[in-house]
């Protein structure tokens, strides 16, 4: 007979080390309920500090994957619901503050020192850009579910429902997905000296 203490999504045979486990086995529940429970105080801050919603959804989406990473690598373990929101948060501004301190230098950054997704995608486009070129020699060695998504997304311009859909995934996996395939790539061309 299952107690009210298997039942709790932190502490069932599954989690068993509690918030830390359910963020390692990628819990869809907690990693939902972390996700709903912390964005609008992002975007609060965001829009409070000359952002717009689109922005602060950009922000928390970085931030909530860079939180999720440091957990899978025992980076960081939070002890709590809190300890974990305080962290995404500071997370979060930090990279909104470091968009703001590029906004203002308006300063153009070669492509060897390309750090964001958006960025790397604007340099798939660009076939005489050295940085693209190297994109597209590690491209191979990327996966077989890697290179799908990639190209349904950036060359096939499909939207993350469509991807989600089609593979039966949530949408927030879908981008979850995506972004992990993008870092993947970006360490494979970082390994490269140019």
């Amino acid at each position: 007979m299952m107690n009210t203490m298997q039942q709790d999504t932190f502490t069932n045979d599954s989690n068993k080390d509690g918030l830390c486990g359910a963020i390692r086995s990628n819990n869809e529940q907690v990693l939902s309920e972390l996700y709903q429970n912390n964005y609008f105080k992002v975007e609060r801050y965001v829009m409070d500090n000359h952002g717009s919603i689109a922005e602060a959804k950009d922000i928390f989406q970085e931030a909530f994957i860079a939180v999720w990473q440091n957990v899978q690598l025992n980076k960081f373990s939070p002890e709590s619901k809190t300890a974990f929101s305080a962290y995404l948060y500071k997370v979060s501004k930090y990279k909104w503050i470091d968009v703001l301190r590029k906004q203002k230098q308006k300063v153009m950054v070669p492509a060897a020192d390309v750090t964001e997704q958006k960025d790397l995608n604007l340099h798939l486009h660009e076939p005489e850009d050295i940085y693209a070129c190297l994109v597209r020699k590690h491209f191979v060695k990327l996966g077989k579910t890697c290179k799908e998504i990639l190209i349904q997304f950036y060359f096939h311009s499909l939207s993350l429902h469509t991807i989600a859909a089609s593979r039966q995934w949530t949408e927030a996996t879908a981008k979850n997905n995506k972004y992990r395939c993008i870092q993947q790539l970006r360490a494979f061309v970082k390994t490269e000296k140019y």
